[in-house]
C-alpha cells in the first residue's frame, strides 16, 4: 500500500493497493483518490478493500507500507491480525538525509545500519547497533532520530530479526508500486 502525491490535476493523494503472485508479478487490487490522509479516510478504503475478499473473515498476512501513521492506525483498525511492516527503502532513504557527517563517516555509518537493519537475529542486530552508536558519538541527533523514530517504536516492523518470523516473501519495500 503506497500514497502518491501530487500526479493529477486535484492534487489529491493516490492510494495504490497491490498484490504480488507466487511468481512475483505485481498486480492492482485497488486505489483511491483520496481528500486527505486521516485515518477515516483509510478505513473507508480498507473497508472497500475487505468488500473485495470471497470469504468475509479473510484478511492479508502481511502490509507492506511506509511509516504513514494514519494508515497504520486504520490498518490495525480494519485489518487486526495482519502483521504491517515497514518499506526498508523509505526507511534507509530518511536514514540517509538525516546524516549530516563527512563521507568517510557516512560509508561506515551506512555500513553500519545496513548490518542492523538485516540483523537475522537478536545477537546479530545488536552489535553493530552497539557499534553505530559508537560512531555516531559526535552525531548525536542522528543517532537519536535512528532510535526515537525508527528502532524503538518500529524495529518489529523492518528488522531482519523480527520481520524473517513473518512470511513476507522477500517484500521489504512498496517500491514495486511504482
Amino acid at each position: 500500500m503506497d500514497n502518491t502525491y501530487k500526479t493529477n490535476k486535484y492534487r489529491q493523494p493516490l492510494f495504490e493497493i497491490v498484490g504480488i503472485t507466487s511468481t512475483e508479478l505485481t498486480f492492482a487490487v485497488a486505489f483511491a483518490y483520496m481528500e486527505s490522509e486521516q485515518i477515516e479516510n483509510f478505513c473507508w478504503v480498507l473497508e472497500k478493500l475487505k468488500e473485495l475478499f470471497v470469504k468475509k473473515d479473510l484478511c492479508p498476512q502481511v502490509i507492506l507500507t511506509d511509516r504513514d501513521l494514519a494508515l497504520m492506525k486504520a490498518i490495525e483498525i480494519m485489518f487486526p491480525k495482519s502483521i504491517n511492516l515497514l518499506c526498508r527503502f523509505h526507511i534507509n532513504a530518511g536514514a540517509k538525509c538525516k546524516q549530516h557527517v563527512v563521507n568517510d563517516l557516512q560509508k561506515t555509518i551506512d555500513t553500519l545500519w545496513m548490518e542492523v537493519v538485516w540483523a537475522s537475529d537478536e545477537v546479530e542486530y545488536g552489535q553493530p547497533l552497539h557499534q553505530l552508536e559508537q560512531a555516531c558519538v559526535d552525531y548525536s541527533g542522528f543517532i537519536n532520530y535512528m532510535k526515537d523514530t525508527w528502532l524503538t517504536p518500529h524495529r518489529h516492523r523492518f528488522v531482519g530479526a523480527r520481520i524473517n518470523q513473518v512470511l513476507h516473501l522477500g517484500n521489504t519495500t512498496t517500491n514495486r508500486l511504482t
